[in-house]
């Protein structure tokens, strides 16, 4: 029932072709290179909503995702080097899973650099009580 066609999207595959050279502003190599994407292909699977911790195991202890994609055909070519890309936004392609009637593929939104991981924000550490001041005694008026 998850893979029935009104509960597929569109997205494209963007596969990993080489490194391209990074070029400045007046055309020369500044010593970093960008990963370098082919054309698009495009298919259609369930991209699901961010994932919790069931799915974690299925993929690894290490895997930091943001989506969980699942396609209902096997004979694709899609590797750990592409990009996919939904809805406007690129996505690393951080585990793929092949099963017998499916493939399953764990994504993780882009960050400003390609290369950089997925960092879920932390959580914020909680206040700690404030002592009160035991140089002076509270309540009490000297005369």
């Amino acid at each position: 029932m998850r893979l029935l066609r009104r509960n597929t999207t569109t997205f494209e595959y963007l596969p990993y072709t080489g490194l391209e050279t990074d070029l400045n502003e007046d055309g020369e190599h500044t010593g970093d290179f960008r990963p370098e994407l082919g054309d698009p292909v495009e298919y259609r699977g369930n991209i699901s909503a961010p994932n919790g911790q069931t799915q974690q195991q299925f993929y690894g202890a290490d895997i930091r995702y943001t989506h969980t994609l699942v396609m209902d055909r096997t004979d694709v070519a899609i590797d750990e080097y592409g990009c996919i890309r939904w809805k406007g936004e690129l996505y690393d392609i951080a585990a793929v899973r092949p099963s017998i009637n499916f493939l399953s593929i764990a994504l993780r939104k882009q960050t400003g650099n390609h290369g950089e991981p997925y960092e879920p924000d932390p959580e914020p550490e909680p206040d700690e009580p404030t002592e009160p001041d035991e140089s002076e005694p509270e309540g009490e008026d000297e005369p």
